[in-house]
């Protein structure tokens, strides 16, 4: 069976609006994706970090998927996280997703995003991947962080998923594309083991290391939520380098000060995506809320300053927000 092949370019790991109460704030979680659709190429809906997915209960994880789905509906490709704490709740996951695809008769391009080391050693991990294939014709994009790994702190395993295991988990073709966060050798190491799969997506999830040197899918960002159109062109340029000797002097000059403004937002954010990027779409008037799940690490004042006066300045404030 022929699967959907994940898209190039932009894709924005979604925060997780919240409500005073900590459920799901449907209202907020529109508004936001409407304030972004039109310059993204995917929306990831509960990632591990950004989105919360690892710090919420399963089942609002579940309701989140299903939230994803019915506000999207088809406009763009849509990637899931669908980890659980075990083999069997990921199992449960994958199940649910299916449900609400059949009651919602959703038609759209679906992904299922699994961080299988959350979970799942390397050992025996295309085996994993065969059992989880038969629940579903919906193809897996694999989401390697060794940091997220590490603070599960079990020593005796390895933090990011091994280069010979991916090899042999690309020979899996419902098994689409990684989003991997870590260094350039193991990247390298990566694409070297992936190249008999042309189709096979690598995206990066570190924003910074996307500015200096792009990957060939494009980027997972976080960054994204707040400054859309600006990563669109960054993005859009990345993977479409034009002839240096054909090169507008100032198209260069304005990605060039493209890529300083989205560096310094990253240098605000970067120490609490979660909080300082919800603080931030609060400030916009995009979300209601600034409200973070319960082991997120809270903002503190002075971050809230820094990001306040940093969309102060460019313009980016709501009248409500002032």
């Amino acid at each position: 069976m022929a699967h959907s092949i994940p898209p190039k370019g932009l894709i924005c790991a979604l925060v997780t609006p919240l409500d005073r109460d900590k459920n799901i704030d449907r209202p907020s979680l529109r508004r936001l994706i409407d304030s972004i659709i039109e310059d993204i190429d995917g929306i990831l809906i509960g990632s591990p970090d950004i989105g919360e997915g690892f710090v919420i209960d399963n089942s609002m994880r579940v309701e989140l998927a299903r939230a994803g789905m019915e506000t999207v509906f088809g406009r763009v490709p849509l990637f899931l996280n669908i980890t659980g704490g075990k083999p069997e709740e990921t199992a449960g996951n994958i199940s649910q997703v299916e449900l609400a695809r059949g009651e919602l008769k959703y038609k759209g391009d679906l992904f299922l995003l699994d961080c299988p080391l959350w979970y799942h050693s390397n050992r025996g991990l295309p085996d994993n991947y065969e059992e989880l294939a038969r629940m579903t014709d919906l193809p897996f994009v694999l989401y390697n962080n060794p940091g997220l790994i590490k603070e599960l702190k079990v020593y005796f395993k390895r933090p990011n998923i091994r280069t010979n295991i991916l090899k042999r988990l690309s020979e899996n073709e419902q098994i689409a594309g990684i989003v991997h966060i870590g260094d350039l050798k193991r990247s390298i190491n990566y694409l070297h083991a992936l190249r008999r799969r042309s189709d096979f997506k690598f995206y990066d999830g570190n924003e910074l290391g996307f500015l200096t040197r792009p990957s060939s899918s494009g980027i997972v960002s976080c960054g994204a939520n707040i400054l859309a159109s600006q990563w669109k062109r960054i993005t859009a340029s990345s993977l479409t380098p034009q002839d240096p000797s054909q090169e507008d002097p100032v198209r260069l000059r304005k990605l060039w000060q493209l890529g300083k403004e989205l560096r310094e937002f990253h240098a605000v954010y970067v120490a609490n995506p979660a909080g300082i990027i919800k603080a931030a779409l609060k400030h916009m008037g995009i979300i209601k809320t600034d409200v973070i799940a319960t082991k997120t690490p809270a903002i503190r004042p002075d971050q809230e300053k820094r990001i306040y006066d940093l969309l102060l300045e460019h313009s980016l404030l709501s009248d409500q927000g002032r």
